[in-house]
């Protein structure tokens, strides 16, 4: 009697979850010192820690230093106490992007105190280091057999640039394609010499209070996927942007904020944010859930049913404009993940 063959195990899955920008300092930074390092994100620490991954933009210095930038005097500096790597750990968070444009709002000092502290608290790091090489050396983490990487970049703040014997981040003129291809390219290399499932490309980058990215911007994703990155990351507009789907692979325009102490513009509904959830199995996208969340007095939380609504009408209509179609059941809100023509794991360059 012939037995037919037991059909192959399904490939792994994880979820990974993104948030957009975590500032820590100002008066989230004195919530902190006051309420303990739980009380900026703890309404929302349990669903960031079900999933196998998070990643959010660290834009402020962790330290004690008061020593600010050298340079030209800034309209804001944002430095949290140390403490709040609390906040950071408690809520599950594992890899942090560094290249943006607070980084380096406290010197040398305060970046390299950063830097310590988030390796004595067990967490990865991308975009920032005490040279050039560190700052663009991609940060790598593992779960349930896939491997996600990133490397990350801002446009900001050219000063802040790390150089061969000095820190900062990593910078990139995006107006020079040829520099800004190379330098993705280049991560990129390293990323696949470390068998990464799936590459993640931070972008800190763009205008405050954009809701849709540039068309260069767009094309410049595009080419991204195209040279083989899996995942766009794009932070630094303090709002969210739509989200598309291209070659199968998501491009996160603007994840907007996570937790700040921000004036709320009326118009941009700034404290009406969202944690985007990716489900990502070896080597294609299964799922993208969003997950509506809203700050308020330097803490988020998971957003009311009006707020919800709000933050889900205004992704459907940008992700529309993107040919991403979002749909809402039973409380969830989802983006669409049809099967691509070309599958997210076979760049057209080599």
């Amino acid at each position: 009697m012939m037995r037919l063959a037991e059909p192959a195990p399904a490939a792994p899955a994880i979820r990974v979850m993104l948030g957009g920008d975590v500032m820590l300092g100002r008066l989230v930074g004195s919530a902190i010192s006051k309420f303990g390092p739980d009380y900026p994100l703890g309404p929302i620490a349990s669903l960031m820690r079900q999933a196998d991954i998070t990643i959010v933009n660290l834009e402020c210095a962790i330290t004690s230093s008061r020593g600010l930038w050298h340079g030209a005097p800034k309209a804001f500096y944002f430095r949290a106490p140390p403490e709040a790597v609390g906040t950071l750990v408690g809520a599950g968070i594992d890899l942090v992007s560094l290249a943006n444009n607070h980084v380096l709002d406290y010197g040398f000092t305060g970046l390299l105190d950063t830097l310590h502290t988030l390796r004595d608290s067990g967490l990865l790091y991308a975009g920032a280091g005490p040279d050039i090489d560190e700052a663009l050396r991609p940060a790598i983490a593992e779960a349930g057999g896939v491997r996600l990487g990133m490397a990350a970049f801002c446009d900001h703040q050219q000063d802040f640039a790390a150089q061969k014997n000095s820190p900062g981040m990593a910078w990139l003129d995006l107006d020079d394609d040829t520099a800004t291809l190379g330098a993705w390219r280049n991560a990129l290399k390293t990323l696949r010499q470390d068998r990464v499932d799936w590459p993640v490309l931070s972008l800190h980058w763009g205008p405050n209070m954009a809701l849709r990215p540039s068309e260069k911007f767009r094309r410049l994703a595009h080419a991204a996927i195209d040279m083989g990155w899996k995942i766009v990351f794009g932070h630094s507009a303090h709002v969210f942007q739509g989200i598309e789907i291209y070659r199968g692979c998501p491009i996160i325009y603007a994840a907007g904020d996570l937790v700040d102490d921000y004036l709320v513009d009326p118009y941009f509904k700034n404290d009406h944010q969202l944690l985007i959830e990716l489900e990502l199995a070896k080597h294609g996208l299964a799922a993208i859930e969003l997950h509506p969340v809203f700050i308020g007095r330097c803490q988020t939380g998971h957003a009311t049913a009006g707020q919800a609504a709000n933050i889900a009408k205004r992704m459907a209509l940008l992700c529309a404009e993107m040919e991403s179609v979002v749909r809402q059941d039973a409380g969830q809100i989802r983006i669409d993940c049809p099967a691509a023509t070309h599958p997210c794991n076979s760049p057209s360059e080599p």
